[in-house]
């Protein structure tokens, strides 16, 4: 059902021209607010801000540190480039607050060298730290009187490994990716370098990962440099300046929040809040004897209470924008004395940063780095919520009623409504050419129903809303498509195997196949364990019915729906039998594999040509609508081909 409406129309003033379309390029240089920190006096505030660049083919980073109250001028500092994680997403730092408020430092990747940067009101920005090796942290010493670091391998081994890798060879073990390139298959501040598995599922970093981390330190020669103490932390436990410790336990398998005092003293919270089971993180409030309690709210948003320790209620502040919380990376609120700093996106507003007064519930925007592009959006966002906790978004253009064509999207919608779960899904752009979008968040079956168990769950909840808005007049079901990446790719692909009612379909990631078990099945990878765990699937000859049923390859005939698969080189051998067997079979599937990627694509250039053709391809063959653009007509050529030849069980017009 509908809880509500959320719109943005940027009405265009009649000193404003035309409004110009959100395109694809909009969506990828969206910037993006991360690490807001507070400075030890409570007067300032840091925040990292990423500016990817299609044409330059990179993510450079900017550190802001404006006053609170957001009338000054920020400072910009050069941050560097942003280095790629483990899945692709973009690694994240916190910066380290000089103790007198007057600089900080923080950690930049910049002409092929990670190092410490420090910034002061009294002296030019400087790389204050460069070792042989790059830092990987650093944070203050115990008595705060030094600064700590941490270096793993040298440059130097690094580049004589790859080297000796290119020339020698490269014995095969667990921690081989062969779905890599061996000489390189990441791009770290322009050049190519050489990653290994550091998990037994698909978690990589660079080569000699694990060689033993080596800790330094620094004496700054200025007491007022010596770095700030660590704030209060904001998680599952949270330790005040004078030792109470917040904590979420469980207790007889129900969630709740505890106090321990200094001196021994318990305070169990009874705040609704604290008794709802969605706790998600606590934080201390500054100096006083409160906390803020993170509630977990639909599309990974957060309910923010403010809670006086021994009190019976608690008070409702705000909801966070949603963000993923992932552990390691900085968290997107910063708690001071009187306010809530926040970076904050909602489904039709991107990325800012605001501030929540404790007093007032009064919210403020400070820093607005997208405001241009939130001017041009023109859409609507309705919330919906379904039986068995199910939440989701749909989109759709601001003047166009219905009935359209949809595209469907199951996995997370926080945030800014962009393109979903890895960025697949350019869902401001396929609204501008009249079609809707259905997100919605992933809902997991219990373990015992086996992953098939979650498909058929998400498979049932996106036909009952298809069929709600199709009653409801606003969307055709004969013009239905569906994509994602990841656990949204595999759901994509059983709905469409699954399922008659989908015209199109899009998938960014590779799939289950005797090809990738065996890819990653030596005795000292520990992969096969987690895939018999989660899938219950052993060598293919052992277990072939759960073969049969996790995966569509000896289903091919039931894959009818047209299917464009944009994949990383890091999985594209997963998905060479599917689309060598759909090809085959005569079925319109066409796969795009893109170099030295990882899991979520994070070159600019590269999330921009997948964008591009994802759109086109649910404008093709959605609403049988074709870009002009020369570049493009092969590709036309290509599907015109396909859709002469397909027989869908709906119409795809």
């Amino acid at each position: 059902m509908f809880a509500g409406l959320l719109a943005a129309a940027a009405a265009a003033g009649p000193d404003q021209g035309v409004r110009a379309p959100v395109t694809t390029r909009d969506l990828v240089e969206v910037s993006d607010i991360t690490a807001p920190t507070l400075s030890p006096d409570g007067r300032r505030i840091a925040w990292r801000l990423s500016l990817p660049s299609v044409d330059e083919n990179v993510v450079k980073l900017r550190w802001h540190v404006a006053d609170i109250d957001g009338r000054s001028t920020p400072v910009l500092l050069d941050g560097g480039v942003a280095r790629p994680d483990a899945s692709g997403a973009l690694a994240e730092t916190a910066p380290v607050w000089d103790a007198d408020s007057g600089g900080f430092r923080y950690l930049a990747l910049k002409d092929g060298v990670q190092g410490i940067w420090h910034w002061r009101d009294d002296m030019p920005l400087e790389r204050e730290v460069v070792d042989e090796a790059d830092i990987t942290e650093f944070g203050p010493s115990g008595d705060g009187r030094e600064l700590k670091y941490s270096i793993g391998a040298t440059r130097s081994a690094i580049a004589k490994a790859e080297s000796s890798a290119y020339r020698d060879g490269v014995l095969v073990d667990g921690s081989i990716n062969l779905n890599q390139p061996i000489a390189g298959g990441v791009i770290e501040d322009g050049r190519r370098v050489m990653r290994r598995f550091s998990s037994p599922w698909f978690d990589n970093r660079r080569i000699l990962w694990n060689v033993e981390a080596t800790e330094k330190t620094l004496m700054p020669r200025d007491p007022a440099h010596r770095p700030a103490p660590s704030a209060p932390g904001q998680g599952l436990e949270s330790r005040a300046a004078n030792g109470d410790i917040a904590e979420i336990v469980e207790e007889r398998s129900e969630q709740r929040l505890r106090v321990t005092r200094a001196d021994g003293r318990v305070v169990a919270c009874v705040a609704a809040p604290c008794r709802s089971g969605k706790l998600r993180a606590v934080a201390w409030r500054g100096n006083h004897d409160a906390l803020l309690l993170f509630v977990k709210d639909s599309s990974e948003r957060e309910t923010v209470w403010l809670w006086t320790v021994g009190e019976s209620e608690a008070k409702r502040l705000t909801v966070t924008s949603g963000a993923l919380r992932v552990p390691g990376q900085p968290p997107r609120c910063a708690v001071g004395e009187d306010a809530l700093y926040c970076a904050d996106a909602q489904p039709l507003v991107p990325p800012r940063l605001v501030r929540t007064d404790f007093a007032s519930g009064r919210t403020q925007v400070l820093a607005e780095p997208n405001r241009a592009l939130a001017a041009r959006i023109a859409a609507k966002a309705e919330p919906m919520t379904w039986p068995g906790g199910f939440t989701g978004y749909f989109l759709k253009p601001i003047d166009t009623n219905g009935p359209l064509p949809v595209v469907v999207h199951y996995y997370t919608c926080e945030g800014f409504l962009k393109g979903g779960s890895g960025d697949e899904i350019p869902m401001l752009p396929l609204t501008e050419h009249g079609i809707a979008v259905l997100c919605i968040d992933a809902v997991r079956a219990p373990r015992a129903a086996g992953m098939e168990g979650s498909y058929n769950l998400a498979l049932k909840t996106i036909g009952s809303a298809l069929d709600e808005l199709a009653a409801q007049g606003k969307i055709d079901p004969s013009r239905v498509g569906i994509g994602g990446l990841s656990f949204g790719s595999s759901v994509a692909l059983w709905a469409i195997r699954k399922s008659r009612r989908f015209a199109a379909a899009t998938i960014a990631s590779g799939q289950i196949s005797p090809h990738y078990y065996w890819m990653n099945a030596l005795p000292d990878r520990g992969f096969t364990s987690v895939l018999e765990e989660i899938w219950g699937l052993g060598p293919p000859e052992a277990t072939p019915d759960r073969w049969k049923t996790v995966t569509p390859l000896w289903d091919i005939e039931s894959l009818a729906t047209p299917l464009l698969m944009q994949v990383p080189e890091s999985e594209a051998q997963s998905n060479v039998e599917l689309h060598t067997r759909l090809r085959r079979a005569g079925r319109p599937a066409e796969m795009v594999v893109f170099a030295d990627e990882l899991h979520i694509k994070y070159q600019p250039a590269h999330k921009r040509a997948s964008y591009e053709r994802n759109l086109d391809w649910y404008r093709f063959w959605l609403k049988g609508e074709e870009d002009d653009e020369p570049e493009k007509a092969e590709q036309y050529r290509r599907w015109r081909h396909y859709r002469a030849g397909q027989s869908l069980p709906v119409s795809a017009r």
